[in-house]
């Protein structure tokens, strides 16, 4: 039953950060991902919530047509971080550089490839990934600032004792 809260809990505190008004990508679904396996360890755990917490919040938000490149690059991170998250600052530090890079590059190729405003030619996706920028900005900087933010609740946590699991 503790399992199921968590999931819930965790669930609803991704979905409020994508709802309540914040600066374009500044939330902390990416590093909530980077450290989910540390909550529990379970692939399904640490694929389900995030994408429960994505399509959650888009029923609230607004549907949109770039779900499989907003959902994929979440799935594959989900999976990513399950298998390479140790509990060594650098490789968490890689993880939350990495993740919003993955995010970027697949979600920007999605608006590209699908949408008519760009030319469907190397140049097109070259000014998508350039317009994009702003957007990687805050979702890279978001993603470091509360990895950071999380590792050290989870080192303070850990230090009285607390388990995460």
């Amino acid at each position: 039953m503790n399992y199921i809260k968590g999931i819930i809990f965790i669930t609803l505190i991704l979905v409020l950060s994508r709802i309540i008004p914040h600066p374009p990508n500044f939330t902390p679904i990416l590093a909530g991902i980077i450290f989910l396996p540390f909550i529990k360890k379970d692939l399904t755990f640490s694929v389900i919530v995030p994408l429960a917490a994505m399509l959650i919040s888009d029923l609230i938000i607004g549907m949109h047509s770039l779900m499989l490149w907003t959902y994929g690059p979440i799935m594959f991170l989900s999976c990513l971080t399950y298998y390479f998250n140790q509990d060594s600052i650098l490789r968490i530090g890689s993880l939350a550089v990495i993740s919003p890079m993955i995010f970027f590059l697949v979600s920007n190729f999605g608006v590209w490839i699908t949408g008519s405003y760009y030319a469907k030619d190397i140049s097109g996706l070259m000014e998508c990934y350039f317009n994009a920028i702003p957007f990687y900005a805050s979702s890279a900087i978001s993603c470091i600032l509360f990895t950071a933010l999380f590792y050290f609740i989870r080192s303070a946590l850990l230090k009285r004792n607390f388990s995460l699991s």
